[in-house]
């Protein structure tokens, strides 16, 4: 019944290094951004402003949101391909401040937690939502980096955006992120970090099997 978290800033790898190791391993992914954009998507559906704490936080009861294999829906809708794009980027960033729609989300992914054999993939994973998880790891790289690969994912998608705009997105991330007063971006204090500047998947795959082996990851 063991949980490892993943947790760093947009474009470190996160997602594409969680799934892997949640498949290796034969345990079930979570993925908490796609929860975060998928509330941005049902905001702006409704017209409702991320940024207002009280609207934000009337709408969690009337938002429906679950996973259902790699796909997510809010209230029956299919949104998973609807909510990557650079817009649900700066969306989720704006809601995932508001500490009432964070308290919600966090009670349903330790809800999926109490099954155990996680791999939790987000910004406070190793910090709040699972403290005492068996492994963490924080991924980093360098802005440019990240804004190259966020540029080749949104290019593959038929998005077309100027790398030089990705980038300055991104370093306001970086910056919301680290300095909201609810759950703010940093790494546990036993969390192992891990620069994914230069390597592929499964280099940082490997690193992080490395620690895992060893020790009892299934009870």
């Amino acid at each position: 019944m063991s949980i490892i978290t993943i947790d760093g800033p947009a474009g470190a790898g996160k997602s594409t290094v969680s799934k892997k190791l949640a498949r290796r391993l034969g345990f079930t992914y979570l993925d908490t951004g796609a929860m975060y954009r998928a509330a941005a998507w049902f905001a702006r559906s409704r017209g409702i402003d991320c940024r207002d704490p009280k609207t934000v936080s009337s709408m969690c009861h009337g938002l429906d949101l679950h996973f259902e294999g790699k796909h997510i829906y809010v209230n029956g809708k299919d949104v998973s391909h609807l909510i990557r794009t650079q817009e649900m980027d700066a969306l989720s960033s704006a809601i995932s401040r508001i500490p009432e729609l964070r308290e919600w989300l966090t009670r349903i992914q330790r809800k999926i937690g109490e099954h155990g054999n996680l791999v939790a993939e987000g910004r406070d994973m190793g910090t709040v939502v699972f403290p005492d998880a068996d492994f963490k790891f924080f991924l980093v790289a360098s802005a440019e980096e990240r804004a190259r690969r966020r540029k080749i994912q949104l290019d593959s998608s038929g998005e077309k955006v100027l790398y030089e705009n990705i980038l300055l997105q991104i370093k306001a991330r970086d910056q919301a992120d680290a300095s909201r007063s609810v759950a703010p971006l940093r790494p546990a204090p036993d969390a192992e970090i891990i620069d994914t500047t230069g390597l592929d998947v499964d280099s940082v795959i490997e690193i992080m099997l490395a620690r895992i082996e060893g020790k009892k990851v299934v009870d």
